[in-house]
């Protein structure tokens, strides 16, 4: 059995900003970069038309930093990394998403 498209938005929507910080804690990239790795790790749904506002968001919130480099003979790309207010919402991100995923998976367990 699959998970339906729409079924896969909606868990997705409450853990996508946590993945981003994830993954940009673990290596700073630009937006694109991060689409491709999403898609890398299964997120074949997750385009740029999320991404972009998402980083646009997370920059907003002060858990992102950007900063420009120059690019592989193109234009200069703007590379995402995590800020300190970053790294510390992830891992309470984190925590939480573990509490709340052991709480589900002890419920369903016990159905």
């Amino acid at each position: 059995m699959t998970v339906s498209v729409e079924r896969e938005t909606l868990l997705l929507r409450g853990t996508l900003d946590m993945c981003v910080l994830a993954l940009l804690a673990r290596r700073p990239t630009h937006a694109y970069g991060v689409v491709q790795r999403l898609q890398d790790h299964g997120f074949a749904q997750t385009g740029y038309g999320t991404i972009y506002p998402l980083v646009s968001r997370l920059r907003r919130q002060g858990l992102l930093q950007q900063s420009t480099e120059p690019g592989d003979g193109g234009p200069s790309r703007h590379v995402l990394a995590l800020s300190e207010d970053g790294r510390a919402t992830l891992e309470e991100w984190t925590r939480e998403f573990h509490e709340m995923t052991r709480r589900v998976t002890h419920l369903l367990e016990e159905a």
